[in-house]
C-alpha cells in the first residue's frame, strides 16, 4: 500500500486582483459573486463607502515589545507611524 503525502498550507492566501465592468475586485470569488447578484437582479454596490475608524498618528515615545514567539529580548518600536 502506498503512503500518501499531504500538502501543507504554505502561508497566507494571495488572491489575484480582477477587473470586471470597470470595477477592481480583490479576488475572483468577489467578481463571481458580483456577477451572480447581477444575474439574479439584486442591486449590490461593491465597496461603495470607506470609513476611517482611527486616524493615523505618529507615536513619538518609546515602546518595547517582545518578539512574536515569546523568546529573546525586547525590541524598541518607538518613533513609528501607526496607520
Amino acid at each position: 500500500m502506498r503512503s500518501r503525502r499531504f500538502k501543507r498550507k504554505k502561508g497566507p492566501v494571495r488572491s489575484k486582483k480582477v477587473k470586471h465592468d470597470g470595477i477592481q475586485f480583490a479576488s475572483g470569488l468577489e467578481k463571481h459573486m458580483y456577477i451572480a447578484l447581477k444575474k439574479a437582479k439584486i442591486k449590490a454596490q461593491y465597496e461603495g463607502q470607506t470609513y476611517e475608524l482611527v486616524p493615523s498618528f505618529n507615536f513619538d515615545k518609546e515602546a518595547y515589545e517582545r518578539q512574536s514567539n515569546g523568546k529573546g529580548e525586547f525590541r524598541n518600536r518607538g518613533n513609528k507611524k501607526n496607520t
